[in-house]
This record gives C-alpha cells, sequence and structure tokens, in this order.
C-alpha cells in the first residue's frame, strides 16, 4: 500500500514528514516574493505590507537581532554546552572561559557595552 506506487524506501522517506515540511516551507516562503514581484505597486501599496515593512526595519535598528550573539553567549555559559568534539570525540572540556574567536569578540562587546553604560 504505497502511495504513487512507489518503492518502500521512498515511502518511507515520505512517511517521515519531512517532505512535506521542506515544500511547505519553500512554498510559503516564495509565495510573498512571487506577489511582490508580479505586483509590486499594489504590494507595497497595502498598509498592511507598510507597517510589517515598518515594523522589521524597527528591529532590524534595535539591534537586537545582533544582541542574539550575546544571549547565545550567555546561555553557553548558563548551561555549559560545549564544542561537537567534546560529545563525539571525547576532546578535553571547556570552561568558562571563551575559546572560539567569536566568544572573545562578544566578550569584548560585553565589556565595551557595560563600560559605556556603566558611567
Amino acid at each position: 500500500d504505497n502511495v504513487f506506487n512507489v518503492n518502500d524506501g521512498v515511502q518511507n522517506f515520505f512517511n517521515t514528514g519531512l517532505l512535506a515540511a521542506v515544500i511547505t516551507t519553500i512554498v510559503s516562503s516564495l509565495a510573498w516574493r512571487i506577489i511582490a514581484s508580479s505586483f509590486s505597486l499594489t504590494f507595497l501599496s497595502n498598509p498592511l505590507i507598510y507597517l510589517i515593512i515598518r515594523f522589521c526595519l524597527l528591529i532590524d535598528a534595535s539591534g537586537i537581532c545582533a544582541s542574539a550573539w550575546i544571549v547565545g553567549r550567555w546561555n553557553k555559559q548558563v548551561i555549559g554546552y560545549q564544542p561537537e568534539e567534546v560529545y563525539f570525540e571525547g576532546a578535553e572540556r571547556h570552561g568558562l572561559d571563551p575559546v572560539t574567536r567569536r566568544d572573545k569578540e562578544i566578550d569584548i562587546a560585553v565589556t565595551v557595552m557595560k563600560y559605556l553604560y556603566s558611567g
């Protein structure tokens, strides 16, 4: 009882739901782009679209997306996440000190922000 008379391996892939998730993601992400490119004036004249664009620009200007790296670094320190090598290859566990270049840059940025706002 396979859909479209496919073999069992393909049917097992269909049963995972991954194919439906990929298709849904592609269609939903492309639908707005196609509408916007086909009817650009109508699309941009819509007051709801104008509000959405302004809201996105406000979020971007606030820097909250860039602060996600800082929140991720703090989360890494609190939870104690380790690099893949520790889990898969048995490498030595890292402490709270920054290990990667990104961690070091984030710690420098946090220190600068603390200094600027403490004064």
